[in-house]
C-alpha cells in the first residue's frame, strides 16, 4: 500500500529502540480510533509488524541497532515508517487499514472468497464496489502464493456490452484454463453486471469447466434482481450487500475525510479546528440527502460517498467547493431522481427543502451562511405540486417503509444471506482462514 502520514512526533535523543516501538505502536492505535471512534477499524498495537528509519528496521524481539534512533534521524531522513501486518503474515490488518473497512468485515469478505471463490458486491453507484473488488483481488493473488503481475487480475467492464460479448470473454478464459495457459488470471473482476440481462445463461458453460475452479471471481452490480437468487442457487455465488445505509459504506465517508484531514495536518504542521466541524457535518448532510431520496424515490437512487471524497482540506475553499458540488452535481441528480420517484410512487412524504437544512446546520457563522448560494430543489420542478398529498407522512418516518418498495422477498433473502455469511465466518473451520 502507499504511505499514509499519521502523526508528527518529536523523538528525544535519549529514547531507546524499544521505548520508541511502544510509543509508535500506541500512536498507531490512537490514529485508528481517530478514524473510527467506535472500533478503531478493529486494529491495535499488535497490527504493526515493524518500523523503519531509513534502512534500519526494528521490531519486537529483534537485535537492537548499534546507535540510538535519534542518531538515524538526520538530514532529510526524518520519517519513521511503520509496516502493518499483511498477507505474508496471514493477516488482513493492512487491507483493513488501506481500505478503511473494519477488520471484521474484511475478514468476512475474504472468508467468503476462500470458501466459495465467487462473490457479487451489490449496492448503489458510487459506494466503492469496484475499488473494493480491486483491493480484494490484489490480496487474493498474494494469498494464493503468487506475485502481482500484469495478468494476475483481469477486469471486464460490462458497461454497454452485450451478453454475447461477456459469454465470449468467459469462453476465452475457459479455453486458457483447458490449455493450462500461463496467461490465465488468478482473479476475474466483472464490473457492472446489472447491464447483462441473462446472467444465468452467461455463466452456465463457464462455471462447469473443471480447470476454472482455482479462479476467484468478483462481480459488482448496482441493483439486486431476480437473477441474483438464480446465480446464488445454481452457480454458488455469494452476495455481499454494499449499501449506503449499512457498514462498511455508512461510516466510510467520515473515516476517509478524517484520514485526509490528518494527512494535511501532519504534512503542513498546522492544525485547523474549523475543518473538524466541516468533516463532522458533511457525512450528516450525505445521510440526510439519502433519507430524502429514499422517502421520495427508493434506496436504489441514493448517493454514494464518492461525490464527497474530493472535499478540500482548506477551510477557505471548502465552502465554494460545496456550493459548486451542490449546484452542478447533487441538485441536478436529485431533481431527476425525485421526479422519477414521484412519477412511479406518487407523493409518499411531506416536502421539506433540503437546501434549507444544509445551510441551517452548516458549520459556518451566520454571516458566512448568508453567502452560501445553493439553488433550490423546488416542488414544482419535480412534479410534487401536481400529485395528491392525502395521507402523506414525513419522510423521516418513511425509512422503514421504503426498504420494501421494490421486492420485499428479494430484500429479505439478501438480508438473510448477509446473516448466514456472518454466522458462517465463525462456524466454518477452513484450513486457510485468514485473521
Amino acid at each position: 500500500m502507499s504511505s499514509v502520514p499519521i502523526w508528527r512526533l518529536a523523538v528525544k535523543e535519549t529514547i531507546s529502540w524499544e521505548e520508541l516501538r511502544l510509543l509508535l505502536y500506541s500512536k498507531f492505535k490512537d490514529h485508528c480510533f481517530m478514524l473510527d471512534p467506535e472500533s478503531g477499524l478493529g486494529l491495535s498495537e499488535e497490527s504493526v509488524k515493524s518500523f523503519s528509519i531509513g534502512e534500519v528496521t526494528y521490531s519486537k524481539g529483534c537485535e537492537t541497532p548499534q546507535h540510538s534512533p535519534h542518531r538515524y534521524l538526520i538530514g532529510e531522513n526524518i520519517n519513521i515508517t511503520m509496516t502493518i501486518k499483511g498477507v505474508s503474515d496471514n493477516s488482513t490488518d493492512c487491507l483493513a487499514f488501506e481500505t478503511l473497512i473494519p477488520k471484521s468485515i474484511i475478514q468476512r469478505y475474504i472468508a467468503l472468497l476462500s470458501d466459495h471463490r465467487r462473490i457479487i458486491l451489490c449496492g448503489p453507484s458510487g459506494t466503492g464496489k469496484t475499488y473494493l473488488a480491486r483491493k480484494l483481488a490484489e490480496y487474493l493473488v498474494e494469498w494464493s502464493g503468487k506475485k502481482l503481475a500484469r495478468n494476475s487480475i483481469a477486469l471486464f467492464n460490462v458497461d454497454h456490452k452485450s451478453s454475447k460479448e461477456l459469454r465470449q470473454y468467459l469462453s476465452n478464459i475457459a479455453d486458457q484454463c483447458e490449455w493450462n495457459s500461463t496467461e490465465v488470471p488468478n482473479v476475474i473482476i466483472l464490473d457492472n453486471l446489472h447491464y447483462v440481462a441473462s446472467l444465468g445463461e452467461v455463466f452456465n458453460g463457464f462455471l462447469s469447466m473443471k480447470n476454472q475452479q482455482s479462479l476467484f471471481m468478483i462481480g459488482t452490480m448496482n441493483q439486486a434482481t431476480c437473477l441474483t437468487t438464480d446465480l446464488q442457487l445454481h452457480h454458488n455465488f455469494r452476495w455481499v450487500l454494499y449499501a449506503n445505509h449499512m457498514e462498511p459504506v455508512l461510516g466510510f465517508l467520515s473515516r476517509y475525510l478524517h484520514r485526509c484531514l490528518i494527512k494535511e495536518q501532519v504534512l503542513s504542521g498546522e492544525v485547523c479546528n474549523d475543518m473538524d466541524s466541516v468533516i463532522e457535518w458533511l457525512p450528516k448532510v450525505w445521510q440526510y440527502l439519502n433519507r430524502f431520496l429514499e422517502a421520495h424515490s427508493s434506496s436504489d437512487v441514493t448517493i454514494g460517498p464518492r461525490l464527497f471524497l474530493s472535499c478540500p482540506m482548506k477551510i477557505n475553499v471548502v465552502k465554494t467547493w460545496f456550493m459548486e458540488l451542490w449546484n452542478y452535481s447533487i441538485l441536478p441528480y436529485m431533481m431527476e431522481a425525485v421526479r422519477e420517484g414521484i412519477q412511479a410512487y406518487g407523493c409518499r412524504a411531506s416536502w421539506e427543502n433540503p437546501e434549507e437544512m444544509i445551510v441551517k446546520t452548516s458549520p459556518w457563522n451566520q454571516s458566512a451562511k448568508d453567502c452560501i448560494l445553493l439553488q433550490k430543489l423546488r416542488q414544482e420542478d419535480v412534479g410534487y405540486d401536481r400529485q395528491p398529498t392525502e395521507n402523506v407522512k414525513t419522510y423521516l418516518s418513511m425509512q422503514e417503509d421504503n426498504k420494501a418498495t421494490n421486492d420485499p422477498l428479494l430484500d429479505m433473502l439478501l438480508q438473510l444471506q448477509e446473516t448466514v455469511n456472518r454466522d458462517g465466518l465463525h462456524s466454518t473451520n477452513g484450513k486457510d482462514r485468514v485473521y
